[in-house]
Parts: structure tokens; C-alpha cells; sequence
């Protein structure tokens, strides 16, 4: 889920607002296993999320329940103003992430190439390496030892479904950026990365 925005309130108030709900709805079912995904948004209009250390105050003010994960789109990255293009730009962003949230905490991503550039806080989402992203930042992901075992979904653009294709038919796109992908797999090797942080929240 996106953490939500603080509309008319202040950051601080919509991140408290935030933490209360998804408490109360903790809360209400103790024995549920269900894991809750903040997922880090681009930061649109009075968006939250869109800052490691929004995520991180939303997990302290659950007192770190272990039931409050998060999931990293490349997209939302790039334009909440995270240089994942560049190599060293790519260390800094995880780094930061590692210190701030901790790689426990991280369940999933989202991969999409981004129409808009690094800080521009709009979600536009592209095919892989058709975008402001590019081919090498995926390179990079998709062999990046500490993401190995983490599912990676496509939220790239589909076709309109024509009444003549199953909706279980593949898409030929997805199919196009899933090929893509995987053809990056080991091509190269993994670009050298601090150890990831050991902090849990």
C-alpha cells in the first residue's frame, strides 16, 4: 500500500495518522500472520513514502512490529529524488536505505523504467530501459546479491486486452520487459556494495 498523504493537515500529522491506522488494524487481529508493504512512493503533491525516513517513522511508531515490511519501486525511487542511475548514486540510495530502514525490512520491489527524471516527484511509469532509468540500474538490481531471493513484479505498461487473446494469454509486453530482464541476469558482475546494514526496526 502507499502510506497515503497529509491533504490539508501537516507531514508529521498524516504520518501520525498513518501509524494509528495501521496500528488499529494490528491490533484488531493479533493472530493474524498478513504482512503490511508500505510501499515508497514518488512523492506527489503531499504524498508520504516518499522518504526513507517516512517509512522509518511509520515502523518506530509501530514499535517495530515485525509485521510491517516495505516494498521499493525503481520508478518511485528515481523521482522521489534517489540517483539509482549512476553506480555511485546506486550505493548511496541503499546505503541510505540500509541505515535508515534496514534490508530485514525490504520484501519486494516493483521494477519500472520512469518517463520522468531523478526529482521531478511524478509517477510515470515506462517499459524497462526506455526510460530516464536505463538498462545498466536494472543490471545492477537484478544481481545484486542482497535482492536475490526477493520477488520482483512488473508494473510496466500493458496492452489493451483484445476480445480475442485469454485473459491468462501472456502479455507480449510484459513478456518483452521480462525477457529483457532476465537477459541481464549475470551478464556482468554485481557492482561492489557495502554489507547491508544489520539494524532491525
Amino acid at each position: 500500500m502507499h502510506p497515503g498523504s497529509y491533504t490539508a493537515g501537516t507531514e508529521a500529522g498524516g504520518l501520525q495518522l498513518i501509524a494509528d491506522g495501521l496500528a488499529e488494524i494490528l491490533d484488531s487481529r493479533p493472530d493474524c500472520r498478513t504482512r503490511v508493504l508500505l510501499e515508497h512512493t514518488a512523492g506527489q503533491g503531499t504524498n508520504l513514502g516518499h522518504r526513507f525516513e517516512h517509512l522509518a517513522e511509520i515502523i518506530d511508531r509501530l514499535d517495530g512490529s515485525p509485521r510491517v515490511g516495505v516494498c521499493l519501486d525503481t520508478c518511485h525511487l528515481l523521482t522521489a529524488g534517489y540517483d539509482i542511475c549512476s553506480e555511485e548514486g546506486y550505493r548511496e540510495t541503499f546505503r541510505q536505505f540500509g541505515q535508515l530502514v534496514g534490508f530485514p525490512r525490504l520484501k519486494a520491489f516493483h521494477l519500472n523504467d520512469s518517463k520522468k527524471p531523478c526529482a521531478s516527484r511524478v509517477d510515470r511509469h515506462e517499459h524497462i530501459g526506455q526510460g530516464c532509468i536505463g538498462v545498466e540500474p536494472f543490471r545492477r538490481l537484478v544481481n545484486d546479491p542482497r535482492f536475490a531471493k526477493l520477488p520482483m513484479l512488473l508494473e510496466t505498461p500493458k496492452l489493451d486486452t483484445p476480445e480475442s487473446r485469454k485473459r491468462s494469454d501472456v502479455d507480449p509486453l510484459d513478456k518483452m520487459n521480462l525477457d529483457l530482464l532476465r537477459s541481464l541476469v549475470a551478464t556482468s558482475p554485481p557492482s561492489a556494495s557495502r554489507p547491508p546494514s544489520r539494524r532491525r526496526r
